[in-house]
């Protein structure tokens, strides 16, 4: 390797850090990974061995990185999530539209799963736990580097935080939706997106709640009325997770209605959400039984403001540095597309930075590959933004599922290209 390569920092160990450093270790660059979690264990809320949601990838985004970190064929031998069944009621149940997902090319991983495959891809020693960015500035008087301060998590003898200062050429942040890698680009923050979501998770459902399991299928399960939505989806270990998503006046509406502080308290959720007239209270039974059964599962509850950035988001170029992912072009989730779209950045900024660093790794070179990389990142995730922002109004929208359902049939079924 060149002694011009550039010292590389990504910051945040999500779907596009990881595999923006599996494609780098693939091709032999040396960069460093930081993430503020600890190192992973097998009761990690990443761990293949605790439920997650469930990802389908596509052949033109999230599976090509795959197959160029050359993981496809592990991933492959995976076990599935679950299918791309869909299946969309309005709110008393009955089916509106529905899909067997059968001819498509969009296979499912569990989130966790993924994280996994891409992780175990990186040298071990090139990741580093306990990171949290503190500042990252850049100074003449560096030499052009970036400095960034962390913060390690205390220590186990002293309890006290320690500071650690590194020096890098070129700092790639991918640390999500309030990066801090983004302030060396932009001052601009995500806005609330009008919903909010309570996220339930039923464990081994298909053998607690086998009636549920038939009421969610295999897939996703889609039931939008009344400016809300409770979304289903089968994930790992046989689990559910249920989305309930609100329409709200601002992002403070689930503190203020009270519905945050009773995630701690699920009786009190679930009576909430079952019997408020503003909420489920005529919402049909199997439905309601999906609220329930989620409330009362033992699993931790969370509740959360969806935020999203405009969709035409961009940034003045800063030489050496970007974002790619979340912290790029953070979406709501109501296109499916954010885990590819993040797993596309980070292959075609891989490319770049390869090509850049074969070819002697001058400082000018790398960075007409990241302006290059946003500059199509930019133009990619316009009409993507523009789907999801869409997506969002129908299934929100005062006829739902009646709008939602004719965008589903618009896709039509799989073309004979798909089936092959």
């Amino acid at each position: 390797m060149s002694s011009k390569t550039p010292r590389i920092a990504i910051i945040g160990a999500g779907p596009a850090g990881l595999t923006l450093a599996s494609l780098l270790a693939h091709n032999s660059i040396p960069c460093t990974l930081f993430d503020l979690r600890p190192p992973p264990t097998n009761t990690s809320p990443t761990s293949p061995l605790v439920p997650s949601g469930s990802l389908d990838l596509h052949a033109e985004s999230g599976l090509l990185a795959l197959e160029k970190c050359g993981l496809l064929d592990k991933f492959e031998a995976l076990n599935r999530a679950g299918s791309e069944e869909c299946i969309i009621t309005d709110k008393s149940g009955e089916v509106k539209y529905s899909d067997d997902g059968q001819g498509g090319q969009r296979p499912e991983i569990a989130r966790n799963d993924l994280t996994h495959l891409l992780l175990s891809s990186i040298p071990e020693q090139d990741v580093k736990w306990n990171h949290k960015l503190l500042l990252c500035d850049k100074s003449e008087g560096n030499g052009g580097r970036f400095r960034l301060l962390f913060s390690l998590l205390p220590d186990s003898e002293n309890g006290e935080a320690i500071e650690k200062e590194e020096d890098f050429d070129v700092v790639i942040g991918s640390d999500g939706a309030w990066s801090r890698t983004r302030l060396l680009l932009t001052n601009e923050k995500p806005h609330f997106s009008t919903v909010s979501c309570i996220t339930l998770t039923i464990p081994s459902v298909s053998t607690t709640y086998p009636q549920l399991a038939a009421i969610i299928g295999s897939g996703s399960f889609y039931a939008p009325s009344d400016r809300k939505a409770v979304i289903a989806q089968r994930g790992s270990l046989d689990s559910a997770r249920i989305y309930v998503m609100l329409s709200a006046p601002s992002e403070s509406y689930l503190v203020t209605s009270s519905l945050s502080s009773a995630t701690t308290l699920p009786s009190r959720l679930k009576k909430m959400l079952l019997e408020n007239e503003g909420l489920f209270a005529h919402w049909g039974e199997g439905i309601k039984s999906l609220l329930a059964a989620g409330c009362d599962s033992g699993v931790e509850i969370s509740a959360n403001p969806l935020f999203m950035f405009p969709i035409d988001f961009s940034w003045q170029h800063v030489p050496g540095a970007t974002v790619i992912g979340d912290a790029a072009h953070l979406m709501t989730p109501f296109a499916g597309e954010g885990v590819n779209c993040a797993m596309l950045d980070a292959f075609e900024l891989s490319r770049g930075l390869v090509s850049a660093v074969k070819s002697g790794g001058a400082v000018e070179d790398v960075d007409e590959q990241l302006e290059m990389f946003e500059n199509a990142m930019w133009k990619r995730m316009k009409p993507v933004s523009q789907e999801t922002w869409d997506n969002l109004q129908v299934i929100f929208a005062e006829d739902a599922p009646g709008g939602f359902v004719r965008v589903m049939e618009s896709h039509g079924p799989p073309s004979e290209e798909e089936e092959a």
